[in-house]
């Protein structure tokens, strides 16, 4: 897997507030070290874009570690080449949000 990682890949991850300071701050610390994250991941698997958003994203990839809570790292991989680039790092609760939206 080739991965890209930018510095506004990173505001991005870090940007998004999940409102749990805790998951907040541990995600933050993730962030600065996502090779690292991804060689200790386990693959959740993938799934689509929501219709209508993400139309530079072919489909998001799933990687999960457990840090003192499970972590969910979402990576999105382009649609302009084989290039993956992480997006967020989100806990269980927005991954089945982000399932249920795909559904609907």
């Amino acid at each position: 897997m080739r991965v890209e990682i930018t510095k506004t890949d990173l505001k991005t991850i870090v940007s998004k507030n999940l409102g749990d300071d805790k998951f907040n701050a541990i995600k933050n610390a993730l962030a600065k070290d996502i090779p690292g994250y991804l060689a200790k991941a386990t693959y959740l698997g993938w799934r689509t874009v929501a219709e209508g958003k993400h139309f530079e994203s072919a489909y998001f990839a799933y990687f999960s570690r457990e840090l003192g809570c499970r972590t969910i790292l979402c990576m999105r991989r382009m649609t302009d080449g084989d290039i993956y680039k992480p997006y967020a790092i989100i806990n269980d609760h927005t991954f089945a949000e982000a399932e249920n939206e795909l559904r609907e």
